[in-house]
């Protein structure tokens, strides 16, 4: 029998890559009742918030909304392992491939499963590379700059990297009608390269013929993936300015929020004697990211506590202003003030994180590695963290 889902309950779920195996963990625990975050009740959420590859996450579970949450799960997790991860079926994983490999094409797995995939796959690559050659030394002649400048636009990682088989994996594993019809509240984040901003893609714009562009764009990470053209603008990985999307689920009417990320404590992550280029730029993105997490974890934080000093001066016993309350209050009134304007007032909060305290490990590229073995040790990793869940170590927001 199908539970009711509740509105007032969200699950945000940020980008990661690979390391969004972590994220079908810890759903697992909370949708079976296995965690103490939801006291051991099975928690079954009107709102799914995803960035890059948590928005696929999110729009399976929303197309699924039906179905019973704990069996929807159990099928995403089936899906990630089957589909997703690594296998011979596939000659690959079922995200991206990467061009010109050549154990794509002698892969022994690979050829006894589908001896015609490598050289299909051969054929594309070379058809691509020539289209993509052309167009090349097309512009190098043809644009300005500098002889420097136009040898660097030569230079593109993206031009070795096919998402054919995530188009694939979205047209098998998810229902697109079934999101515009469903009662679910679904958020994908994703963000505009042309513009800088942030665009939220809600349940309509989910169509068949846009929702594998959006999924793509809300996951297209820059430099390693082309930007995916929606309408006029191009689109890249959500995380680059919100990748963990609380406000978005806030503004649906979440009021109880279990924020899923993959971000450990950075200083649980030793820095290297001798730092390479790429393992410099994952630790500041890694701190960044936390950064912008504590602090839309430190504004709800603030609003509750504004909305108590006002408890406090309208309720029966209301007593003196400490210091304390009126910095508390000073810090949010705007927010709850327009909120008020707009009949929208604010709700207390109360928010759930999990995420790994310590590595997640395989290094800075792992986010890349869909090895079937790494994909089952991060599910496992993500229930068990779920399980062992600790609200004061991983510093919760409780409304008092």
């Amino acid at each position: 029998m199908t539970r009711p889902f509740d509105p007032t309950k969200a699950v945000i779920l940020s980008g990661g890559g690979a390391y969004g195996a972590y994220e079908v963990g810890v759903m697992k625990a909370l949708f079976t009742g296995e965690s103490p975050s939801t006291n051991y009740d099975y928690l079954n959420p009107g709102i799914f918030v995803g960035t890059s590859v948590g928005a696929f996450a999110a729009a399976f579970l929303v197309s699924r909304d039906l179905e019973d949450i704990c069996s929807s799960i159990n099928l995403l997790e089936s899906v990630w392992l089957e589909q997703v991860a690594e296998n011979a079926r596939s000659c690959g994983n079922g995200v991206y491939r990467i061009r010109a490999d050549p154990s794509n094409y002698f892969d022994p797995d690979c050829l006894a499963a589908n001896p015609l995939t490598p050289f299909d796959h051969a054929t594309q690559d070379a058809s691509f590379f020539a289209r993509d050659v052309f167009r090349k030394t097309i512009n190098f002649f043809m644009s300005g700059g500098t002889l420097t400048d136009r040898i660097l636009e030569l230079v593109d990682v993206s031009a070795f990297i096919s998402t054919k088989p995530l188009q694939k994996l979205v047209d098998t594993a998810i229902d697109l009608e079934a999101i515009g019809r469903s009662e679910k509240v679904l958020r994908v984040v994703a963000t505009n390269w042309d513009q800088g901003t942030v665009r939220v893609f809600e349940n309509k714009d989910m169509t068949v013929e846009l929702a594998y562009d959006i999924l793509r764009g809300s996951a297209a990470i820059p430099g390693i993936f082309h930007p995916v053209s929606i309408g006029s603008d191009r689109y890249v990985d959500g995380g680059v300015l919100m990748n963990t999307p609380l406000k978005c689920a806030i503004q649906a009417g979440g009021t109880t929020l279990h924020v899923i990320y993959m971000d450990p404590d950075p200083k649980n992550i030793p820095i290297r004697a001798l730092a390479s280029t790429i393992n410099t730029l994952d630790r500041v993105m890694l701190i960044t990211s936390a950064a912008r997490v504590d602090q839309d974890i430190e504004t709800a934080a603030w609003i509750n506590a504004g909305l108590e000093v006002i408890e406090g001066l309208t309720g029966a016993g209301a007593g003196a202003v400490s210091d304390t309350d009126l910095r508390d209050f000073i810090r949010v009134a705007g927010k709850i003030h327009e909120r008020l304007a707009a009949g929208l007032p604010y709700k207390k909060l109360t928010i759930h994180r999990y995420h790994p305290h310590d590595d997640l490990g395989g290094g800075s590229l792992a986010l890349l590695d869909f090895a079937r073995d790494q994909v089952e040790s991060l599910i496992k990793r993500g229930f068990t963290d779920a399980v062992n869940h600790d609200c004061s170590a991983s510093h919760c927001v409780l409304p008092a």
